[in-house]
């Protein structure tokens, strides 16, 4: 499959790529039982890892028509990789029909020796952006004092008589029955 785009890391456009192996691993937690056996009850997935090897030159010859020729283009790439590592930011990585979102570097391994072209190694890694959700609740009922009881009307107990016309009955509701009445539970 020709590529129609550059390989990408956020921004950052490499000349070629050499490899991108992809690594899909779980972890398997395992129990001890009383007999001796272990149990796996579990699998988590761990995050997806890519181990890219990357070229960047000085005389782009692939993608020569967006990356003109430069004497200092391997330097200044590796300064542009060396900021994308120090910003700790998720990106997204594409390369080929394939595309990553959320990626960080882990590592990224420059060469010491002056050239035309490098190779550079990138170790990703893909992580999960979780998100939180917050709900005001609203106490009607404070709890007061020393004792940290419930204070207000979840508290009362209420007293009716009812009067019949065959004779006079109370009936009494205990503190939990009136509360849950408070609070909507009975009617």
């Amino acid at each position: 499959m020709e590529a129609t785009q550059p390989a990408r890391l956020g921004d950052f456009e490499f000349d070629a790529i050499i490899k991108r192996p992809e690594t899909l691993s779980s972890k398997i937690p395992d129990y001890a039982t009383e007999e001796g056996y272990s149990a796996s009850d579990h699998i988590c997935l761990e995050a997806v890892t890519l181990d890219v090897t990357a070229v960047i030159s000085n005389a782009p010859i692939t993608w020569a028509d967006r990356h003109p020729a430069s004497s200092s283009r391997v330097q200044s790439a590796v300064e542009e990789l060396r900021q994308l590592w120090e910003k700790r930011m998720p990106m997204a990585f594409t390369a080929g029909g394939d595309s990553y979102e959320n990626v960080c570097i882990e590592s990224v391994t420059f060469p010491k020796e002056e050239s035309n072209s490098e190779r550079i190694e990138l170790k990703l890694k893909q992580v999960s952006i979780n998100s939180t959700e917050t709900a005001n609740i609203s106490i009607k009922y404070a709890r007061g004092g020393t004792s940290k009881k419930n204070t207000g009307a979840s508290q009362k107990s209420t007293s009716t008589a009812k009067s019949s016309d065959s004779g006079k009955s109370s009936s009494r509701s205990s503190i939990l029955c009136s509360g849950a009445k408070a609070i909507g539970l009975f009617k």
